[in-house]
């Protein structure tokens, strides 16, 4: 019989606490042994053919205790001896099977974890031309091979977490311990380990804890869905956080620039790659910008367009009963339904139906003469930039300050413009990703890493970047 002082009632409280898990009974050589596991976490495979057959097989002479078991008995490899049986309940839950044998002070904790996931496919968030087509998966193990698999590197240290009172989300924490800064890396820890939260079911949650003010509009970390752009982060000295259920790692520190960063960019031409970083930065600026363009020079600065073009928009907006501003905004906020209206669709016909939604809707405003067509075209240009963007995160905010930059216009013209131009540089300014400043190499500004965001050529780029203030500063 079990000891009856140690673990009979604690099982029978596991047994009432835990509805889901189950006790498998063996006696061998006199002795009682109870495997406790909840089916439908455990791989009941490994725990038949590497634990409980072989226990049952035993046929030696020696006296069955924990560490014969342990060493000389079953197969499994991932295996060690506990005594806290107040753990006991926290093990099963984390799909680790528990093996107590009567008699015996010690329990034996085996891990027969099975997660069903899905298999390595190509990106869908970050799809590129030319790129690894292996992506992260929900699984953190199978995304820290992936690492491990380009980087086989001894510095390379994984710190893990375990992250909510009731989820225990496993957290790791990856970089290369001889080029990381040890500050903000010893920060991205603290941040982690301060997260006080019942549970955390995606990256998006731990981003939001770890991020420098809860109310700051622009993200100060990147998401990477791809494992060659994450080690290309990991090798510039920053870090790469992954958490478990979520296909979607962080890397932190970010700066601005940063997000218009693609890794076609170092795999393509020089030049094309440069071509590429200047559309870019030129689509944000059209996605934040053209609507209260139209604005301004419909309301208030027509002498700003050649004659034919202003008589061209002033022919279109006959009938109009809205003024420019409130044209725009509607048009605006009819795209975001559409935009989100799109994502939310099953996606056989989301795409169909947003195309379709978008052209019929378009024209029979017109037709209406509820809108000019200047602004249907201005609208379309706007959301095709938005989309040009490698990190979808950093046009979020855009999406938001291009209504805050129709009103200052509507209300101010050119001058409200230029206010909001200036607000939002002010904002970016003072912001800062785990103490580096946001705005970087602009300002403060550095010629070197400014050549290498540019260029992005590896054969040129011999140092890492200044402001990161990094152990080891140079690629070769």
């Amino acid at each position: 019989m079990i000891r009856k002082d140690k673990y009979a009632n604690k099982i029978r409280e596991l047994i009432n606490n835990i509805s889901d898990v189950s006790v498998r009974s063996l006696y061998v050589k006199n002795k009682s042994i109870y495997i406790l596991y909840i089916p439908q976490i455990t791989n009941k495979e490994r725990l038949s053919e590497e634990i409980i057959k072989p226990i049952i097989q035993y046929s030696g002479n020696h006296d069955i205790t924990e560490d014969l078991i342990m060493k000389s008995v079953i197969y499994l490899d991932e295996v060690f001896c506990a005594n806290d049986e107040n753990e006991i309940s926290n093990y099963i839950l984390d799909g680790k099977s528990i093996i107590i044998i009567s008699d015996c002070e010690k329990y034996l904790v085996a891990n027969t974890l099975k997660v069903e996931k899905r298999s390595v496919e190509s990106p869908a968030v970050q799809s590129s031309a030319r790129s690894p087509k292996d992506a992260f998966v929900e699984a953190i193990d199978v995304n820290i091979s992936l690492i491990r698999y380009r980087i086989r590197n001894s510095a390379l240290k994984i710190d893990y977490y375990s992250v909510g009172k009731r989820t225990k989300t496993s957290v790791a924490v990856i970089y290369i311990e001889d080029i990381a800064n040890p500050t903000y890396v010893a920060e991205i820890k603290n941040r982690i380990q301060k997260i006080n939260v019942d549970g955390i079911l995606e990256s998006g949650y731990v981003q939001k804890f770890i991020s420098d003010g809860s109310n700051n509009l622009f993200p100060q970390t990147g998401i990477c869905e791809r494992s060659d752009e994450a080690c290309a982060d990991i090798l510039d000295g920053k870090v790469c956080i992954l958490v478990n259920g979520s296909n979607l790692a962080l890397i932190a520190p970010k700066t601005f620039i940063e997000f218009f960063d693609a890794g076609d960019d170092h795999y393509e031409n020089v030049y094309f790659g440069i071509f590429l970083k200047f559309i870019r930065f030129l689509s944000l600026i059209i996605s934040l910008t053209l609507s209260s363009i139209y604005v301004a020079v419909v309301g208030f600065h027509s002498d700003f367009l050649p004659s034919q073009y202003i008589l061209a928009i002033a022919a279109s907006r006959v009938g109009v009963p809205v003024n420019s501003a409130l044209e725009a905004t509607i048009m605006e906020i009819i795209l975001e339904l559409l935009r989100e209206a799109n994502l939310r669709l099953p996606k056989k016909i989301g795409t169909s139906i947003g195309i379709v939604g978008a052209i019929v809707i378009g024209q029979a405003l017109v037709a209406a003469g509820l809108v000019s067509s200047p602004i249907i075209i201005i609208v379309a240009l706007s959301s095709l930039a938005s989309y040009a963007v490698p990190d979808f995160t950093i046009i979020t905010p855009i999406r938001i300050l291009k209504f805050l930059m129709i009103f200052l216009t509507a209300v101010f013209g050119l001058f409200g413009f230029a206010m909001g131009l200036s607000i939002i540089m002010i904002k970016l300014a003072s912001t800062t990703s785990f103490d580096v400043p946001y705005t970087s190499p602009v300002s403060p500004f550095s010629f070197k890493a400014m050549k290498n965001f540019i260029f992005s050529n590896v054969t040129q780029s011999k140092e890492r970047p200044e402001y990161l203030d990094l152990k080891d500063k140079t690629r070769e």
